[in-house]
């Protein structure tokens, strides 16, 4: 149970720090263009490899347009999968499609998806979903959610007026 939680955080904060960096800026590139960028208040590079950021906002490219912004308390970067994640309270993802509030919030930059295992709240609008286990691109097109329960309005979605 909760122990086990505990022990783990402990162990992962006694970690050695070999770098600290005020002011951080990371980029994520492919073929020249930006996939993410990442700035952060401050950056710790671990001995393991893993790079941990307080106060991330990160901004999320699709074809080179911004995609969403994302925003929390803290994170972390995976230096040799360009993957990330972000913790906060909430954790903020912001897109022209809605909103996601989140208490944890993965990048996997592989196939390019946000992934939230714990409860979401996703706004469109006046329109609200909640769920868990969220899937996503970052343009929030489509969403993946288990255990749904929402309020949707007509005018917050895409419709096809031409049918009646």
């Amino acid at each position: 149970g909760c122990g086990r939680g505990d022990e783990q955080v402990t162990t992962a904060e006694s970690e050695k720090v070999t770098q600290e960096i005020r002011t951080f800026t990371m980029q994520n590139t492919k073929a020249g263009e930006p996939k993410w960028t990442l700035v952060a208040d401050v950056a710790r590079y671990l001995e393991s490899g893993q790079i941990r950021v307080e106060k991330p906002n990160v901004t999320i490219f699709q074809e080179g347009q911004e995609t969403m912004t994302i925003t929390g308390d803290s994170g972390e970067i995976e230096q040799n999968r360009e993957d990330f994640r972000i913790i906060g309270n909430p954790v903020k993802g912001v897109s022209k499609k809605g909103i996601i509030y989140t208490n944890e919030l993965y990048w996997k930059d592989e196939s390019e998806q946000l992934y939230a295992p714990g409860e979401v709240k996703i706004i469109r609008g006046d329109s609200v979903m909640f769920g868990k286990e969220m899937e996503c691109e970052p343009k929030l097109e489509i969403v993946t959610l288990k255990k749904v329960n929402f309020t949707i309005y007509p005018k917050d979605e895409k419709t096809d007026e031409t049918k009646n």
